[in-house]
C-alpha cells in the first residue's frame, strides 16, 4: 500500500483515499482571494441593487408615459420597502449555506474544478422574489389614475337647498317624518335637474354650508343621505334667517342668470342673529328668488313629537312673506305627493345659464403592477428549475 502511494506521488497522481470523504465545496471556495472574494460576497449585492434600480426605473418610465396623472392612495405602505435589504441579507446567507456537498475520492481533481458563470448568479432567484415583494408593496400603496379634468358645459340654474334638521322636523304628519320625506323628495328633485348646479345648507340652532354649488349630483346625493336630525346641534331651535344668509353666501358670487334658494322647514324661526325678513331683503337685492316649502300640515293632529304627541309648531305666514319679498312662491306640502309636485313647479320657467364645470375621476391601476409582480415570481421559478437549478 505504501509503495503504491509513493509511486502515485512521484507520478503526480496524488494519494489514494481509502473510504470516500465528504468534501464541502465551500471549503474549496475559501482558497480564493481578490476577484473570487468579490464575486462571492459583493456580486450578490450588486446584482440586487441593479435589479431593484432597473425595476424602479422601468416603473417610473411607465408612469411618466401614461396620459394621466398617477397618485398613491396609501403612500405610507412604501415604508415597508425598507425591509427588503434585510430580507436580502437573510436570503443571501441562506443561499450560501446551501452549498451542496459531494462525496469525491480525489481532492486534486476536485480542486482543479472552477465554478462556472452560473454559480455567480445563484442569488438571482431570491433577488427576483424580493423584487416581486417590492412590487406587491407598491400595489398596496394603490397607484391610481387621476383623470384629466373634463369640462362639461350645460344650461342650467344655481340652486341652494336649505334643509331644516331641527327637532320639529321629526313630526310624523309626513310619513315617516318630515325630515325623511324631505330628503327623499329632494333626492328625486336632484336627479331631475341634471344641468343645474346644486348646493346644500343644513340648519337647526345654527346654519352650515353642507355642500357647495356643484354639478356632481352624486356627491350631493351622498351628502344628503347622511343628514340626520340633530346632526349639527341639539335641534331645540330653528334659525331660518341664518340658513338664508348662509345660502346667500354661496350665491352672491354666482354669475348665473337665475339663482334660487329652496327653503324646506316647518316655518318657525326662533334662533339666530339674522332675521328671516332681513335675509329675504338682501336676497331680493341680489336677484335671488326664495321659494319656501312648508313641511307639515298645521291641521293634522298626528304631527306630534314624543310620547305625548306634543304639537310641532308651523308658521306659514312667515314663509309667505319671505317668498313674496323675493318674488318667489310659498308652497305647503301636506303629504309626500304634494311635496314632489311643488318641487317640479318651481324652476321650469326660469332662465338658464351655460355652466363650465371641471371635475376629476379616479381609476385604480394596481392590477397592472400586480401582474408585473406575478411575472417576476414566474421568472424566478423558471430560472430555479432550468438555468440556475440547484442540486441537493
Amino acid at each position: 500500500m505504501k509503495r503504491r502511494d509513493t509511486l502515485r506521488q512521484r507520478t503526480g497522481q496524488g494519494p489514494v483515499i481509502g473510504p470516500a470523504e465528504e468534501v464541502g465545496v465551500s471549503s474549496l471556495y475559501d482558497r480564493r482571494t481578490g476577484f473570487k472574494f468579490a464575486m462571492d460576497y459583493l456580486f450578490p449585492w450588486l446584482l440586487f441593487i441593479l435589479v431593484m434600480v432597473l425595476i424602479a426605473w422601468g416603473v417610473h418610465l411607465y408612469i411618466r408615459e401614461l396620459p394621466k396623472k398617477v397618485v398613491l392612495q396609501h403612500p405610507i405602505a412604501l415604508w415597508f420597502l425598507i425591509a427588503l435589504p434585510f430580507l436580502a441579507f437573510y436570503a443571501f446567507r441562506r443561499a450560501k449555506a446551501r452549498n451542496p456537498n459531494f462525496k469525491y475520492s480525489r481532492l486534486a481533481l476536485l480542486t482543479s474544478i472552477k465554478p462556472g458563470i452560473r454559480s455567480y448568479f445563484k442569488t438571482l432567484p431570491p433577488t427576483l422574489r424580493l423584487a416581486a415583494m417590492g412590487m406587491l408593496i407598491f400595489v398596496f400603496a394603490r397607484p391610481t389614475f387621476i383623470n384629466v379634468y373634463e369640462e362639461s358645459s350645460e344650461k342650467g340654474i344655481d340652486i341652494v337647498i336649505a334643509l331644516d334638521v331641527s327637532l320639529s322636523m321629526e313630526a310624523r304628519d309626513l310619513s315617516p317624518n318630515r325630515l325623511v320625506a324631505a330628503k327623499e323628495v329632494t333626492a328625486k328633485f336632484i336627479k331631475s335637474r341634471p344641468n343645474d348646479r346644486i348646493g346644500l345648507v343644513v340648519f337647526g340652532k345654527y346654519a352650515y354650508p353642507y355642500c357647495p354649488l356643484t354639478l356632481d349630483h352624486r356627491a350631493v346625493d351622498r351628502l344628503l343621505m347622511r343628514i340626520k336630525l340633530r346632526s349639527i346641534d341639539d335641534g331645540q331651535k330653528t334659525a331660518i334667517g341664518e340658513a338664508l344668509g348662509t345660502a346667500l353666501v354661496q350665491l352672491e358670487r354666482s354669475k348665473s342668470k337665475s339663482k334660487v334658494i329652496i327653503l324646506l322647514t316647518d316655518g318657525d324661526n326662533n334662533s339666530g342673529e339674522m332675521q328671516p325678513m332681513e335675509a329675504a331683503k338682501y336676497a331680493a337685492a341680489l336677484g335671488v328668488k326664495i321659494h319656501t316649502i312648508l313641511m307639515g300640515n298645521p291641521n293634522d293632529k298626528s304631527g306630534g313629537l314624543g310620547f305625548f304627541f306634543a304639537r310641532a309648531p308651523v308658521n306659514p305666514k312667515l314663509l309667505e312673506q319671505i317668498a313674496s319679498t323675493t318674488q318667489g312662491t310659498a308652497y305647503q306640502a301636506i303629504d309626500k305627493a304634494a311635496l314632489e309636485q311643488r318641487f317640479n313647479k318651481i324652476l321650469d320657467k326660469m332662465k338658464k345659464t351655460k355652466f363650465s364645470h371641471k371635475y376629476r375621476t379616479k381609476q385604480g391601476i394596481q392590477g397592472r403592477f400586480l401582474l408585473f409582480a406575478i411575472i417576476l415570481l414566474f421568472l424566478e421559478l423558471l430560472l430555479s428549475i432550468t438555468w440556475l437549478r440547484r442540486l441537493p
